[in-house]
């Protein structure tokens, strides 16, 4: 006859099951970090491929990754297994509301955030544990948002602090993020960076705002033609949501300053198309001369080393042949007359009074290129006469061995 049990020992078994059950969840929670954790790896592997910018913020990530992995493992080792508190309805909705706000913060991880959570945190604590899961200070200002609205009594009052205190120390980077969330996930979907590296590269224009010409120099070392198109067009656009925004992150004159300079980088982007239109008619003129083309002489260097160019003070002639150095083109006269013909055929024939300080400004670059050319040329005329001579002389020597043979 089968055991009838009372309800000490029926509550007894559903905490067993209880306990059961969070073993195994914890046991998932364990897995699934671990897959997260390979998963972001490589994604961030790839991502600094396309995006150099992303370099710089991949091995604290990791470091991030890797120290939250190895607190699941030892928690579960240690056998510290704190009960779980269900989780309601409302918190639920409240963190897939957020999530389906901004992709980056993920459901589950606002819950697990919300979980670490304990009574009496003063809110240096919870900011640490806040940037333990998001390290980016516009996404730890949306947890705190997240938890702000989902926590009460003592607690709710030290994350509003927190928050507080998180944004007087970055409402600049934090204002950016928010006024530029759109931008960035759809210049990332595009595959030029990770979310967080864009917002970066953003913030590093605003805090620090030069000339085109500098940021084309920045920008053309780290980028291809294709990547600085799709960098520049980033730029200009999130300066101009940042502007329209109703608070803007930096003042509004500031910002408009900015505009004009990625409009001027944009312009840039002219001196690429120009070059590369050109290639075909620079190898066909080095085939003709009997020159080989060397590998460092592209229309994206050329396009570069031309910008160098424009943008000094004071442009002369033995400035731009030093360019010529870095094209590999030094050893051969008529290889520089056929390269600094383009650049001089580039001022002529584009637009762009944006990259020069002034009229006359361009009228220096474009005298300083005419001068190294009728040098240059002079040189080749030079080289043809003593070539003729020494022609002239071998055959004169020729003429009289075979006089001497004769007699």
């Amino acid at each position: 006859m089968a055991e009838i049990r009372g309800p000490e020992s029926i509550h007894s078994s559903s905490a067993k099951l209880d306990q059961l059950l969070d073993d195994v969840q914890e046991k998932a929670d364990l897995r699934m970090a671990k897959q997260d954790w390979a998963q972001d790896t490589m994604k961030d592997m790839m991502m600094e491929r396309s995006n150099p910018f992303a370099r710089k913020i991949r091995e604290k990530k990791r470091l991030d990754k890797e120290n939250k992995l190895r607190r699941l493992q030892k928690a579960q080792e240690s056998g510290d297994k704190t009960k779980k508190r269900p989780v309601s309805k409302h918190m639920q909705q409240l963190a897939d509301k957020f999530a389906k706000r901004n992709h980056e913060l993920g459901s589950k991880n606002l819950l697990l955030l919300r979980e670490q959570l304990k009574e009496g945190m003063d809110p240096e604590e919870i900011l640490e544990k806040v940037q333990e899961f998001f390290e980016d200070v516009s996404l730890a200002d949306e947890a705190l948002e997240f938890l702000e609205e989902g926590t009460t009594g003592e607690l709710g009052e030290a994350v509003r602090k927190a928050k507080d205190e998180l944004n007087s120390a970055h409402k600049t980077d934090i204002t950016a993020g928010k006024n530029i969330r759109a931008k960035v996930r759809e210049f990332s979907e595009k595959g030029l960076g990770s979310p967080t590296a864009l917002r970066d590269m953003y913030r590093d224009l605003i805090h620090n705002p030069r000339p085109a010409t500098q940021l084309f120099e920045e920008f053309a070392t780290k980028f291809n033609y294709k990547q600085l198109s799709q960098v520049c067009k980033f730029l200009f656009h999130s300066l101009g949501a940042d502007l329209k925004s109703k608070g803007a992150s930096i003042p509004r004159g500031l910002l408009s300053n900015l505009i004009r300079e990625s409009r001027t980088l944009q312009a840039v982007l002219g001196v690429y198309r120009f070059f590369f239109g050109r290639m075909n008619l620079v190898r066909k003129q080095f085939e003709d001369n009997g020159l080989t083309l060397p590998k460092q002489c592209t229309f994206e260097t050329m396009a570069r080393q031309f910008m160098r160019f424009a943008a000094e003070r004071y442009p002369t002639p033995d400035k731009l042949l030093r360019g010529g150095k870095k094209l590999r083109i030094d050893d051969w006269t008529q290889a520089k007359i056929i390269v600094f013909s383009q650049m001089r055929d580039a001022v002529r024939q584009m637009a762009l009074d944006l990259i020069y300080k002034s009229v006359s400004h361009r009228d220096e670059v474009l005298q300083a290129i005419i001068e190294l050319l009728e040098d240059l040329e002079a040189e080749l005329e030079e080289l043809e006469v003593e070539l003729e001579k020494e022609e002239l002389e071998g055959k004169k020597h020729e003429d009289k061995s075979k006089k001497k043979k004769r007699e």
